[in-house]
């Protein structure tokens, strides 16, 4: 039986096999599905700076990339800006705030996660109610640039999506920076 990976609905394809096979193949097909969306976001992203896009557009596209590459369904891409951090693009809980002045706290150059009560302090000082969960800081930057950070909701916790997601988010700090550099 040959199976095409990125078939919709394939595990109404995969119904007639014994549940431990059926969960065997899924398992394999899983990391396969997530790296084409790294890529297919990635490229989305940088093809949309080549274009011409201006910041704004790459930083939505950026934000909305990162949640079809992970299971982040709310957000901020907040950008390091002379006059401090500014949320550029925003999703979920976060809209709404877009061009404000972001909390410190939403900006890191390392990987990290705030707990649900400093969440509970950058909702507060947004003044937004954001559910208990962790802020998955995921810098956007390149080697030698620093662009800012995707303040994503994670409400599933450490996953294989969150490595996947520092690799986009280097991928996507290149489109910005293109983007940042057109006229």
């Amino acid at each position: 039986m040959s199976i095409d990976p990125f078939t919709r609905k394939l595990e109404d394809l995969l119904h007639g096999l014994p549940p431990g096979r059926r969960e065997d193949i899924l398992a394999v097909i899983q990391p396969l599905r997530r790296y084409a969306a790294l890529m297919e976001q990635a490229v989305a992203v940088g093809q949309a700076a080549l274009e011409g896009a201006g910041v704004d557009k790459v930083a939505h596209l950026t934000l909305e990339g990162a949640s079809r590459v992970g299971n982040y369904h709310a957000g901020a891409f907040v950008v390091v800006t002379p006059d401090g951090p500014v949320i550029a693009a925003t999703l979920g809980e976060f809209i709404g705030t877009e061009g404000r002045q972001a909390p410190v706290e939403m900006l890191a150059t390392q990987v990290t996660r705030l707990a649900p009560d400093r969440l509970r302090v950058v909702g507060h000082s947004l003044g937004l109610t954001l559910p208990a969960c962790e802020l998955y800081l995921v810098p956007v930057a390149s080697r030698d640039s620093f662009v800012g950070t995707l303040a994503l909701l994670d409400t599933d916790g450490e996953s294989p999506d969150d490595r996947l997601m520092e690799s986009y988010a280097s991928r996507a700090a290149m489109a910005y920076l293109h983007a940042a550099r057109l006229p």
